[in-house]
């Protein structure tokens, strides 16, 4: 398929300055929404590239994911007129915090690290309970599932199954 070059260079430059490319399976679409060039450009100069082995193609529910490969890096860098210092995003190293102050800087095991402790989170222990002092719980306790069978269930056989004519 003939792509014009202007496009061309849009799809390839914006793959090289991502490293990474997702494209709808929808010929028709107007445009690509990232790039905004025809969708359909896109999905043909990727399947060229793919063929090429410049790019890794995924495909999961209509959509195509494609990141680039070491060849496919130094034939855009050729097409691109890129210097060797320039990277992809994906190849760059993020700069994140420290080892020691990740996630909230305490250490392991201490849960999501907000504002309140174990303790003010179950609420306070005065009245036995941490719903106000007059609650008192009104049931019998423990877990009473729904089992197979037994009393107030369809289960096998018992006065409700015969009952109701099964």
């Amino acid at each position: 398929m003939l792509i014009p070059k202007k496009a061309r260079l849009d799809i390839l430059t914006y793959l090289f300055s991502e490293g990474v490319l997702v494209v709808s399976k929808d010929p028709h679409l107007k445009k690509h929404k990232q790039i905004g060039v025809k969708n359909i450009y896109v999905m043909k100069l990727m399947q060229s590239l793919r063929s090429n082995d410049y790019v890794h193609e995924v495909f999961n529910w209509q959509w195509m994911y494609y990141s680039l490969t070491t060849p496919g890096i130094e034939y855009l860098r050729k097409v691109l007129h890129i210097p060797d210092d320039t990277v992809p995003k994906t190849l760059k190293k993020q700069a994140g915090p420290p080892p020691g102050e990740r996630y909230g800087g305490r250490g392991r095991g201490r849960g999501r690290g907000g504002r309140y402790g174990r303790d003010e989170y179950r609420g306070p222990r005065e009245g036995g309970s941490g719903f106000g002092g007059g609650f008192r719980g009104r049931g019998r306790g423990g877990f009473r599932g729904r089992g197979r069978g037994g009393r107030g269930g369809r289960g096998m056989g018992g006065e409700a199954a015969s009952a109701e004519g099964f």
